[in-house]
């Protein structure tokens, strides 16, 4: 028994690692800025809505891990199996999606950077050398240095994270001001940030695509098959990861700012700025270097693997639309060829996004969110088709209450996505 105790335990470790990684994707720009800023601006209304938004996308995430350990294969052939028009359509989702996505988190690095170290160069320039440095880790290490730098990264978060949570608790919420002006969260600013953080909470539904991406890169770099309880316990911690650090962040904002009159805006520098200054006024300036290190890594964190998932993505959607030779060696050789090749198109093709695009880093990222949000019912609709074809053996599909839950999903997705259509054709 004890030997079958160890084994259980050494695949396990065998098989985190996917999951941490759609974690970090997930807790880049959705948490650390949307979140807050939910929190800030409209106390913890968000609460409900945040934890509502999380069980109901959960399936669509979710299908991406199940799909790929019954296939031994990524969503993206699940699409191609529906119908040249699917894949088609999810790959002009990630076309547009990934310039915008990295343009935006690389705006973030860069503004925390020159806030937090106070250098006198421009954001462009910092925007440039994240970019690049990222794209030079993944050139060298692909899959296998980026699955150990997020499990680093993963521990500094929750420790950092942990720290200023617990001493905002005890500090307890900022003092308010006479009268607290109400905003609506169906209109104006109010209904952007609600569509933006609904639409990437717990990130784009393109993401459960770039999960069942690594789950097959993790087999590939381990040479283990997992069982869909191994896999799913994966998902699971990295998906109870994102939940924990969307709600940490949005009490943060909401007992540091909600009800002081102050608001969390502006340019990528001037959002940064603002955000470290309301930490350390209201938690003491010991606290700057832990939020400085968290806000850091919560974004990097979500470049990284958003960069390496994208590549692979549009790589692999090229590969089902062109249809060559799939035999796994052909394939594996030609995914990493092109993956060095299209690495440096998507550094220099998102920092030309940044570049040229307006100066608030708040609408580039209302930009992707919105992007993402508008597209996610049909994202979650291939999902759906995906899990429940023939591909799938019988036993590893979801059980009842799992698929009730996704036509809920789906439904609520749906329905909100096109009233803010609605709301866009109106004004």
């Amino acid at each position: 028994m004890p030997e079958i105790d160890t084994n259980k335990k050494q695949n396990i470790l065998k098989t985190i690692g996917p999951g941490l990684l759609f974690a970090s994707s997930a807790i880049g720009t959705s948490h650390l800025v949307l979140s807050t800023r939910a929190g800030a601006h409209h106390g913890m209304i968000y609460f409900g809505i945040i934890l509502l938004t999380l069980l109901l996308k959960y399936p669509f995430y979710e299908f991406g891990t199940r799909y790929s350990i019954a296939t031994k294969r990524t969503l993206i052939s699940g699409y191609r199996a529906q119908g040249i028009l699917p894949l088609l359509l999810f790959f002009c989702v990630i076309t547009v999606n990934m310039f915008a996505v990295n343009g935006a988190i690389g705006a973030v690095c860069a503004g925390l950077l020159s806030t937090t170290l106070g250098l006198e160069v421009s954001v462009h320039f910092l925007a440039a050398v994240v970019l690049g440095i990222t794209v030079a880790i993944l050139f060298i290490g692909s899959y296998s240095v980026l699955d150990n730098l997020i499990k680093l990264l993963s521990f500094i978060l929750l420790v950092t994270i942990s720290i200023a949570f617990v001493a905002v608790l005890i500090k307890g919420p900022v003092d308010k001001v006479a009268e607290v002006p109400s905003s609506s969260i169906f209109e104006g600013a109010g209904l952007a940030l609600l569509v933006g953080l609904v639409g990437w909470m717990p990130a784009g539904m393109s993401a459960s695509t770039m999960n069942s991406i690594w789950v097959v890169e993790k087999m590939k770099s381990t040479k283990y098959h997992p069982t869909l309880k191994e896999g799913l316990f994966d998902f699971n911690l990295g998906y109870i990861f994102t939940t924990i650090l969307a709600i940490m962040f949005l009490t943060i904002g909401a007992y540091t700012v909600y009800g002081s009159g102050q608001l969390l805006e502006g340019n990528t520098t001037q959002f940064s700025k603002q955000l470290l200054e309301v930490f350390t006024i209201n938690l003491g300036q010991w606290s700057y270097w832990i939020i400085a290190i968290a806000a850091f890594g919560t974004i990097y964190g979500t470049l990284i693997t958003v960069m390496d998932a994208f590549t692979r993505s549009f790589i692999i959607c090229l590969e089902e639309l062109i249809g060559r030779s799939k035999t796994d060696v052909d394939r594996n050789n030609r995914l990493k060829r092109n993956y060095k090749i299209l690495l440096p198109i998507l550094g220099v093709g998102s920092f030309s996004l940044f570049y040229f695009s307006a100066s608030s880093m708040i609408k580039i990222i209302e930009f992707a969110t919105i992007l993402g949000f508008v597209t996610s019912p049909i994202i979650a609709f291939l999902n759906l088709r995906a899990i429940r074809s023939d591909a799938v053996p019988e036993h590893l599909r979801p059980k009842p209450l799992l698929t009730y839950l996704s036509y809920i999903g789906l439904l609520a997705i749906g329905l909100f996505a096109l009233f803010y259509l609605y709301t866009l054709l109106w004004d």
